[in-house]
């Protein structure tokens, strides 16, 4: 049996098992187009594994592990749409999960990332040398980032800015009948807070005040405040995809100026990635400055059918890796890389000679990431 059928016939049963479940047992009220996204990770994850078993270079395959491991989230998240009541009792069941899988999401996938450029950088090193600075790097990077969540799980909801809303959305519900409209109105008569982790610090001066109420003021429509709480959040994943951003950079101004052999179509996947976390940013900020939900989801949900077709790209390139790799001549480079790398010029491929001759000067880049494999 082909390995191409293999992947579609294994997808093909994931996809079975999942929409069969969801019309069964699910009440998810999440866009398509979210649905779309983690059924195309779960093809990234099948393939990495295809690729993980095939790898002739012991090398790459703790580069497609960590891949693996990374993609095999798409079907922890496809959980999500089944913790309802039916299943779970707990108030904050699905905002839980939903957090941490979040988290699991941006720190897996900045550890692929980091770990991929650390081999490049530092050849030489054993594997376990590479995990330790890996770990190191992302473990530092994310107890840093997101150590409030590890330490409280309901962290969101004891921000400043949520328990200001509930003040004020509280003093609102009660009063709707005898106060008016206007914020200076409602400033008058309730004096919010500031908060720190949970706990009341001071009362805001009357300038302040009315100025935080004028600015809470469209929060307390429908479901508005669904963006004050999943704010910190989204911005503090913007710091993690800024990371891996920067080790993306380094990856290729290394390529640039060292010239060493990397596995075919990686530099490719690198691309995409910089890509994809690079529109990560915009959507993660743009949800950050929005102020109705309603919008928001709408915006949501274009910028996931741009990440999909980011990710179906990554589909291609994923394919045409393990395309190689299983080819005489596939297996053949990617051991010399590994055995004599200083032997070994870079691959090159019909997107190089694409790019090279639309879009680069081919006298100052032939010889630098784009060697051409034939000598000439």
């Amino acid at each position: 049996m082909r390995q191409s059928f293999k992947i579609i016939l294994i997808w093909g049963m994931i996809l079975f098992i999942y929409f069969v479940s969801l019309s069964l047992f699910s009440t998810s009220t999440s866009p398509f187009s979210a649905h779309i996204n983690q059924l195309v990770q779960s093809l990234l994850f099948i393939i990495s594994i295809f690729i993980l078993l095939k790898e002739p270079n012991r090398r790459n395959r703790f580069i497609f592990l960590n891949f693996a491991i990374f993609f095999s989230l798409s079907l922890v998240s496809l959980g999500y749409d089944f913790i309802h009541r039916d299943f779970f009792i707990q108030k904050y069941s699905r905002h839980i999960y939903l957090q941490y899988v979040s988290i699991a999401y941006i720190s897996l996938n900045s550890f692929a990332v980091v770990y991929l450029v650390i081999d490049l950088l530092f050849r030489e090193f054993k594997v376990y040398q590479k995990y330790l600075c890996t770990a190191l790097i992302i473990g530092a990077a994310t107890l840093l980032v997101f150590y409030p969540y590890f330490s409280n799980p309901k962290h969101l909801y004891e921000t400043n800015d949520i328990k200001q809303y509930k003040t004020l959305d509280d003093f609102v519900q009660s009063h709707r009948s005898d106060i008016g409209s206007s914020g200076l109105d409602i400033a008058l008569q309730v004096t919010l807070k500031s908060w720190s982790d949970g706990h009341e610090v001071a009362e805001l001066l009357p300038e302040e005040n009315l100025k935080r109420i004028q600015s809470l003021m469209p929060y307390l429509e429908k479901d508005n405040w669904r963006i004050l709480l999943w704010a910190p959040l989204y911005r503090q994943t913007i710091y993690i995809e800024v990371l891996i951003i920067g080790f993306i950079l380094l990856f290729f101004g290394y390529q640039y100026k060292k010239d060493p052999p990397q596995g075919a179509y990686i530099d490719k996947i690198m691309f995409l990635i910089l890509l994809l976390s690079s529109m990560n940013i915009i959507h993660n900020w743009g949800f950050i400055k929005s102020v109705e939900w309603e919008s928001m989801t709408e915006l949501f949900t274009v910028g996931q059918y741009i990440t999909v077709f980011a990710e179906l790209m990554m589909v291609l390139f994923f394919a045409l890796r393990l395309k190689f790799i299983s080819s005489v001549h596939g297996e053949f480079y990617e051991t010399e890389i590994a055995v004599h790398p200083e032997k070994v010029s870079r691959w090159r491929d019909w997107v190089d000679n694409l790019v090279l001759a639309q879009f680069f000067n081919y006298k100052l880049f032939n010889g630098r990431l784009f060697q051409d494999p034939s000598g000439k």
